[in-house]
């Protein structure tokens, strides 16, 4: 769903729902943060220099979970929960989706080859194999992971962890890697 210049709008809370999900709500987005409410969406664009008439406003976005830093909205976008009042907090992905999802989202990584689309799909993590190393550097880990989809659907997903010093990255794909096949 394409979102739309903001227009300025009551507070908007998260009532509590069945599941944890929200019946309504909406969303407002500045350069780096998303908001429930114009008033804190106004005061998070001081915050990142998201100009006013920048903050762009979604009418139909649903949070339906949210962890401690990030946030999976029904229009299928990965956000910062950096912004969000702590009393919503939906838990409407199951266990292996969000470790799957975190563990690209703290790493170094952009978005995953694969998308956050599919990852938010995941209900279970069936198998973990891990593939045969043709890196000598001892830094490059590569797995294929057996996963369970919502619609019962399983699928080959295939992961790989790479050190850098400190910092790391974490890539998951549905292509099996060219220098592992």
């Amino acid at each position: 769903m394409p979102l739309s210049y903001c227009i300025p709008s009551a507070t908007l809370v998260c009532p509590p729902q069945p599941f944890g999900l929200a019946s309504t709500m909406g969303r407002y987005s500045t350069k780096r943060y998303v908001a429930l409410s114009w008033a804190e969406a106004t005061r998070l664009a001081g915050l990142d220099q998201t100009p006013l008439t920048a903050i762009r406003y979604s009418a139909a976005a649903v949070l339906i979970h949210r962890t401690e830093w990030w946030a999976w909205w029904s229009d299928e976008l990965l956000t910062t929960a950096i912004g969000l009042p702590e009393s919503c907090n939906p838990q409407g992905l199951s266990h292996a989706a969000v470790e799957l999802i975190t563990d690209v989202w703290a790493s170094d990584s952009p978005q995953p080859d694969c998308r956050w689309s599919l990852l938010a799909q995941v209900q279970h993590v069936l198998l973990v194999e891990p593939l045969s190393q043709q890196c000598t550097d001892n830094l490059t880990t590569w797995e294929r992971l057996l996963v369970e989809l919502s619609n019962g659907q399983q699928r080959p997903l295939y992961r790989v962890w790479v050190r850098l010093g400190d910092q790391y990255l974490c890539q998951i794909s549905t292509e099996l890697p060219e220098l592992l096949s």
